[in-house]
């Protein structure tokens, strides 16, 4: 037997009541007398989920309502017509600290492998899917930010500049970025630098036209086409600027393409790719160097000069060789030709 109160149908009117299910599964409401008030199947009876110490309602077909605070009493009910929904088994959910933790753990688990694995695959499924256009105007506007804040015009003579890029047509002609696609670039400041942008502009710094001899230099290139063909730099921007990203390639909404080349220009000039996107860069340089019947071994030499001249005996900042992987690591890879 429950306690509680009967609302009349349609009615704000109630009366002290109790409530009782016979063997028949038949919700008995009465009065205080012991007269009855209402009959009807448990099973045409909704009852509202527990929740906390909230009042309960059992709620008749004709619009009347049973409410009482005895919710042990209502689970009783229920537990007699299990055919019933009820909202006993989340109140005891919401009330178990065992739930709660493991919730919050499975909850932590699923961000966890959103951000280590989802966002990364969602990353290159766009990056696959980038039209032309829209890599071509992440580009212009990250090249404008560049020259305005990074970059100045170069001090290379025209000789040189010719010299630059015939060994970059050699680089593109073995397949590592097709000759219409890929353009070079040159530029001063940043030290000796290099780096891809997403429709195929590559930028030489005159430092590292400098440094880098011929053949050292087929790999630099070698490398950052690289980036090009397997779209490291669109990934690398949609990793930072997912929702923007998404609204692009799926709406085509142009306005959003400037938050995404806000995030490029920093990408570039801190070299800034993961080590996963260098390495595939390295070994795929490592393959067109001996397209071209250079030994990679080369490339061990400049990444170990560089690393000499630009920080001595200490880490090496943002630059070509900033956050690549380690310079031992990536020597090693191209002294060992695989």
């Amino acid at each position: 037997m429950i306690v509680g109160r009967y609302f009349f149908a349609n009615s704000a009117r109630f009366v002290p009541a109790r409530a009782s299910v016979d063997d028949k599964r038949i919700l008995k409401i009465t009065g205080e007398d012991g007269g009855s008030l209402a009959e009807a199947p448990l099973r045409q009876v909704k009852i509202t989920p527990r929740l906390a110490d909230l009042p309960r309602k059992l709620m008749l077909p004709d619009g009347a309502c049973f409410e009482t605070l005895d919710n042990d009493g209502v689970d009783e009910l229920i537990g007699i017509a299990r055919h019933l929904v009820s909202g006993g088994w989340m109140d005891r959910l919401e009330r178990s600290w065992r739930a709660i933790v493991v919730s919050i753990i499975l909850a932590s688990a699923a961000v966890g492998a959103f951000v280590v694995w989802g966002i990364p695959a969602l990353a290159f499924q766009l990056a696959m899917k980038t039209p032309d256009w829209m890599a071509a105007a992440v580009s212009d506007q990250t090249m404008t930010v560049l020259d305005s804040h990074y970059i100045q015009a170069t001090e290379i003579s025209e000789a040189d500049q010719a010299k630059a890029m015939r060994i970059f047509e050699q680089v593109a002609k073995t397949g590592a970025c097709a000759p219409h696609v890929c353009r070079l670039l040159f530029r001063s400041r940043l030290g000796a630098n290099a780096f891809a942008l997403p429709d195929g502009r590559i930028v030489m710094t005159d430092a590292m036209w400098q440094m880098a001899k011929p053949e050292e230099l087929a790999g630099v290139f070698a490398h950052e086409m690289a980036h090009v063909r397997l779209a490291h730099g669109l990934q690398r921007v949609y990793e930072a600027s997912l929702v923007p990203a998404l609204i692009v390639v799926v709406t085509g909404d142009i306005s959003q393409i400037g938050q995404m080349a806000v995030i490029l220009p920093g990408v570039l000039v801190q070299s800034a790719y993961s080590r996963e996107f260098e390495t595939e860069a390295d070994r795929s340089a490592l393959t067109t160097l001996r397209k071209l019947g250079i030994n990679p071994a080369v490339m061990a030499g400049l990444l170990e000069r560089m690393d000499r001249e630009r920080c001595g005996d200490r880490p090496c900042g943002g630059s070509w060789l900033g956050d690549h992987p380690d310079t031992a690591f990536r020597a090693a890879l191209y002294r060992s030709g695989r």
